[in-house]
């Protein structure tokens, strides 16, 4: 159940100055807004990307929403399936603000396969959309839900998408904005992470492999003195020999038990035995289309392979 919304105008005290910073595109003339009040104060992030992420663009998502929630920004997104949905989740596990934009009406349940992560949002966070009550989201609603999304936030970071992908209309208007733009690099391979890559190849977007490298520019304060990798970790899980070679056969992208038998020289069944162990301890994950390794496996097959 979602309280009576509060109707925000340009002279509201809540209103958001920086939507009145959106380059050459308008403003929205309102905001239909439930939850939280949107504190001025706040940094906001924009945590965007595909709606089909690899376990690691998920992963890594829930890295970086959980890490700005815990240093007390709040985190934006469009409460799409996906990696907006891993953004959102994250921010309220740590007890942090969340702010979902919506490309409907605040009384239109979309998408539902997110209807207790939006309930959790609206008592936990806050919904906002520009569309009047019974909206439904016609496709062409999301574009102009994105540069909301972009300019409501002072920086915009995107894990994983496509070159057709929202996340990248998001990207886009944050440049245009004058925002600051970080982008997750992956692995060429996966389709989904040809837009991280082409902003940054491009100099669009700054590299972002950990969330330090958005603090490094956002508030230095908050900025780990190491680097990403020398922060303190749980110790590397141990893997035996079978599992060792098991993993360095694994990717980002979905591989076949055959695959993995072929290049690990493991028996069929064999192979499935080792993947079943993996799996339960959360080394590898798995897919419609195969088994994925996990940020856990891939750092239990780095500490292996460097002798530690």
């Amino acid at each position: 159940m979602i309280d009576a919304p509060r109707i925000l105008t340009p002279s509201d005290p809540e209103w958001p100055q920086r939507l009145n910073e959106l380059g050459g595109d308008l403003p929205p003339e309102k905001l239909r807004v439930s939850g939280r009040i949107l504190d001025p104060d706040k940094i906001f992030i924009a945590v965007v990307g595909t709606r089909r992420p690899t376990v690691s663009g998920v992963e890594i998502a829930t890295t970086m929403a959980r890490s700005f929630a815990e240093a007390g920004f709040v985190v934006v997104s469009g409460l799409a399936m996906g990696i907006d949905a891993a953004a959102h989740r994250a921010c309220i596990e740590a007890g942090g603000h969340t702010v979902a934009i919506l490309g409907c009406g605040l009384d239109v349940d979309y998408p539902k396969s997110n209807s207790k992560l939006r309930t959790a949002i609206a008592a936990l966070g806050t919904l906002v959309t520009e569309y009047d009550a019974g909206t439904p989201p016609h496709a062409y609603n999301f574009p102009k839900r994105n540069r909301i999304v972009a300019g409501l936030a002072h920086a915009v970071v995107v894990v994983e998408g496509g070159t057709k992908s929202g996340s990248l209309i998001t990207a886009r208007l944050g440049i245009e904005y004058g925002r600051e733009v970080f982008a997750v690099p992956g692995n060429p391979r996966n389709l989904m992470s040809l837009a991280p890559n082409e902003l940054i190849r491009t100099s669009q977007a700054a590299l972002a492999t950990c969330p330090e490298h958005v603090f490094e520019v956002l508030a230095p304060q908050q900025a780990w003195s190491g680097p990403c990798d020398a922060r303190a970790m749980r110790p590397a899980p141990q893997v035996d020999d079978e599992e060792l070679t098991a993993l360095f056969a694994l990717d980002e992208i979905p591989t076949t038990p055959d695959r993995i038998a072929g290049a690990a020289n493991l028996a069929p069944g064999r192979v499935l035995m080792v993947l079943a162990k993996l799996e339960v301890r959360g080394l590898v994950r798995k897919r419609r289309m195969g088994y994925e390794i996990t940020i856990t496996g891939a750092h239990a097959r780095a500490s292996a392979d460097d002798g530690s």
